[in-house]
């Protein structure tokens, strides 16, 4: 299961802030993906013993307890010489029952809050990438049920194992979670994975959400490399020594041959799901290779990246090379009177790589190494039904021709999206039974608007086009 601390800080804040965060489909559902407890990354590939059905009575004992505790401070002594990270104070450990995770889960999904989950769905699936009238809050909880396997809480400073699966089978997915205590206790996971506090500057906001999910992937990636260590080590030897054996290990962290809630998911969950433990992985173990394990754990701790871009080239964060995106434009204070903002996200490498695999398959995913920013915003008109809400997506590529590429991918997604598309009156223009869809190719850049009158387009296009030629730097954020 992953690291669960920074729901907590996330959770406070939604609930402060609905404005700000109720929408943010992609933010909302790396925070729905942070209560998913998916086993993918952690547990150990092709040597886990499986766990026990519910049905199974096998319960641990009290010996077997106070053995497995023991073992934890052997563990996490292992993971301390393996990270670098020294160990501040002693690790609780507490064995949870089915009913306590159980409670757990439910609490978080509730927490989570219904609305967001449901602005989030509406978004995702205007996009194209959940089906019409997906239950993602009901998804969400039954893949938290099937994947838990254990968890660290920072709140108390404890780790949670599981009283129904025999030891061995835990011990593997400790040496993880034992991981993410030692990021913990030198440098205060809560704080560090939020990065800052939210903004309503949606440009300021991008930036962070995409710092969020990069580092995210750091403390995932650096704990999965722990874990492989702890399998090489009856062996005498570790990912530096045998690269061909971290690789293996490496490649079996992928969404195929699963038979679960998992693999029945959306290809958009699925990615999203796996982001963190194989890009988050894979990005450690280049670092590793190239500058050691010293920059691998704390330097990269002290100095993430920037953003999913470094974290998918890790080249771009070993070079140093400066980070730009985009500015956002404001949509519904462009349109004037009577708009609202409904939704807004930011797109990073990760999301549009998502998009595109999820339109057009694992080759036009490719062109997401193209990335140089990107957002959409959903907004509503006061006094319109709210069940046709315009929407505009914004990109920018690195050339000319892979926006042309992507526009081909957009126009080609269009009758898989909507029911009815027929020709519109200039070229780039389509009709459908939520109006009209407009398709600008700006140079380098992608101009997406659906549903929205023509007056309404004719006053936002200049404005979007004036805000593609505005770049924000991404700085590394105070400490």
């Amino acid at each position: 299961m992953k690291y669960e601390g920074n729901l907590n800080v996330e959770n406070q804040k939604l609930q402060k802030d609905r404005g700000s965060y109720a929408g943010r489909a992609f933010a909302v559902l790396m925070l729905a993906l942070l209560l998913a407890a998916t086993a993918l990354g952690q547990a150990a590939p092709d040597t886990q013993a499986p766990l026990p059905p519910a049905s199974t009575a096998y319960h641990i004992g009290d010996a077997e307890a106070k053995e497995l505790f023991r073992s934890l401070d052997l563990i996490l002594q292992f993971a301390s010489e393996h990270s670098g990270l020294p160990i501040r104070h002693e690790v609780k450990k507490k064995l949870a029952t089915r009913e306590e995770v159980q409670r757990y889960l439910e609490k978080r999904i509730h927490d989570a809050g219904n609305e967001r989950f449901d602005r989030a769905g509406r978004s995702l699936e205007r996009l194209g990438l959940l089906p019409r009238g997906f239950k993602l809050r009901e998804y969400m909880l039954s893949l938290y049920k099937e994947q838990v396997e254990g968890w660290y809480d920072p709140k108390s400073k404890t780790v949670y194992l599981l009283d129904w699966v025999p030891p061995d089978a835990q011990k593997p997915v400790m040496a993880h979670e034992l991981t993410h205590a030692l990021q913990d206790q030198n440098y205060d996971l809560d704080k560090w994975l939020n990065v800052a506090q939210d903004t309503r500057d949606e440009s300021a906001q991008s930036v962070i959400d995409e710092q969020r999910e990069a580092r995210q992937s750091m403390a995932e990636g650096q704990a999965m490399v722990v874990l492989f260590d702890y399998m090489l080590a009856p062996s005498g030897q570790s990912v530096e020594d045998d690269p061909a054996a971290a690789d293996v290990m490496r490649s079996s962290i992928s969404d195929a041959g699963a038979d679960n809630t998992y693999a029945r998911a959306p290809i958009c969950l699925r990615e999203m799901m796996l982001f963190p433990y194989t890009f988050g992985t894979d990005f450690v173990l280049r670092v590793l290779a190239r500058r050691g394990r010293q920059a691998a754990f704390a330097g990269v701790l002290e100095h993430p990246p920037l953003d999913t871009h470094q974290v998918m080239e890790p080249a771009a964060y070993l070079s140093g090379e400066p980070q730009k995106t985009i500015r956002v434009l404001a949509v519904e204070k462009t349109l004037g009177s009577g708009w609202r903002r409904e939704d807004f996200s930011g797109l990073g490498e990760v999301d549009l790589r998502v998009i595109l695999r999820q339109w057009a398959g694992d080759e036009a995913a490719k062109l997401a190494t193209a990335w140089r920013g990107g957002y959409y915003a959903v907004v509503t008109q006061k006094g319109h039904a709210e069940r046709v809400m315009p929407m505009a997506l914004v990109l920018k590529l690195d050339s000319a021709e892979s926006a042309r590429k992507f526009a081909a991918i957009y126009e080609a997604e269009l009758p898989r999206r909507y029911q009815k598309v027929q020709p519109g009156k200039a070229a780039g223009e389509w009709e459908t039974e939520e109006g009209t869809v407009k398709l600008v190719v700006e140079g380098t850049a992608i101009i997406g608007l659906e549903g929205f009158a023509a007056t309404d387009a004719a006053r936002l296009l200049p404005q979007l086009r004036s805000s593609l030629h505005e770049a924000v730097e991404i700085h590394e954020p105070a400490q």
